[in-house]
């Protein structure tokens, strides 16, 4: 009688090994909030930045180039949606970020009393304090990162449905290529439409 032996098992990599929840946002929004070391002013910037990048999963980047004027033209519009102009995009695509009802009283006192074409985030400082204060994830060992927020918004999106082109087209992912620019044409009102069918309970 031959005995087989068993065949090596090819080990199974998880599609992310690097899970950021709901629970992860709300611990460095309180930690801002607590912390001493911070102006009130210099919380409530912090505070914004994490809350516009986890609200709309936005490269880090993109977002630290907004200017206070991008967001006073988004609030002047109903619904409010903001236009993320090519140059400020990694693969230089213009699309509309919406802007969800929880960020907009913070977004409306950062950009307060600023002048038009300054940036609205300090996303130096803010680096810099995330890596002075780090904010330990839930889930897994490590800390948060900027560039965690728009992981979990996608992580997020997928757990609420908010899974078609809009969550693409708002994120500026996958969506390069030519032909299916020229094909998918998006009005403002419609990406903040499906946006908030499935954002909208969504709270930090």
């Amino acid at each position: 009688m031959h005995l087989e032996l068993p065949k090596a098992i090819r080990a199974v990599k998880l599609l992310t090994s690097r899970i950021i929840t709901t629970e992860d946002i709300q611990n460095t929004i309180k930690a801002i909030d607590s912390a001493d070391d911070l102006s009130s002013e210099k919380k409530l910037n912090y505070k914004g930045m994490v809350m516009f990048l986890a609200y709309s999963g936005q490269r880090v980047l993109t977002g630290a180039q907004i200017t206070v004027s991008q967001f006073k033209e988004a609030l002047r519009h109903a619904p409010p949606v903001l236009t993320v102009e090519a140059h400020q995009d990694k693969i230089r695509l213009q699309h509309y970020v919406p802007i969800h009802p929880a960020v907009i009283p913070v977004l409306q006192e950062v950009i307060e009393g600023k002048q038009e074409d300054e940036v609205a985030f300090d996303y130096n400082g803010l680096m810099r304090w995330l890596k002075e204060n780090p904010v330990p994830l839930a889930r897994i060992n490590g800390k948060i990162e900027l560039k965690d927020l728009r992981k979990a918004f996608e992580q997020i999106s997928d757990e609420i449905g908010f899974t078609d082109a809009n969550k693409n087209f708002i994120m500026s992912h996958g969506v390069s290529s030519i032909n299916w620019q020229s094909y998918k044409q998006f009005l403002p009102e419609n990406v903040y439409k499906r946006y908030m069918e499935c954002w909208g309970k969504v709270s930090f």
